[in-house]
């Protein structure tokens, strides 16, 4: 609800581009942030709910841009990025407990911030080609 919520608000003023680029960056904040804080009980559950509201606001406002990004196939595109999230999905539940297991949390919160840095470069890609890039 809270992601959503946000979305409401902040997507309109800050641009469906932009409004994607800030949640990657706070989802990799978060990741890390859980490194400092997650020691503690009340600082894990203050940055799980961080990392997870993040995460939510990145994956509903990328949604109003997929729609733009090719408007003569709106489904097709909209179905191939969710199929594509699920798939991300599913392959990082079979691969994080392995990396988990071999090198512990920390190993776990740089892959997102890894993977967050990609979309970013994806996300750039995306922005250039409409003409839409910093």
């Amino acid at each position: 609800f809270g992601g959503e919520s946000l979305v409401g608000i902040l997507v309109d003023r800050l641009g469906k581009g932009r409004a994607v680029g800030l949640g990657l960056v706070l989802n990799s904040l978060a990741a890390l942030a859980l490194l400092l804080v997650g020691q503690y009980l009340a600082g894990a559950l203050i940055g799980l709910f961080l990392f997870y509201l993040t995460f939510e606001f990145l994956l509903v406002s990328s949604l109003p841009l997929m729609t733009e990004v090719l408007p003569s196939a709106r489904a097709t595109l909209l179905a191939v990025n969710l199929a594509a999230i699920s798939l991300g999905r599913a392959v990082g539940t079979v691969v994080a407990p392995g990396l988990y297991e071999a090198w512990g949390f920390p190993a776990t919160a740089w892959a997102a911030v890894v993977f967050n840095l990609l979309a970013l470069l994806a996300l750039l890609g995306v922005l250039r080609k409409r003409g839409d890039a910093p």
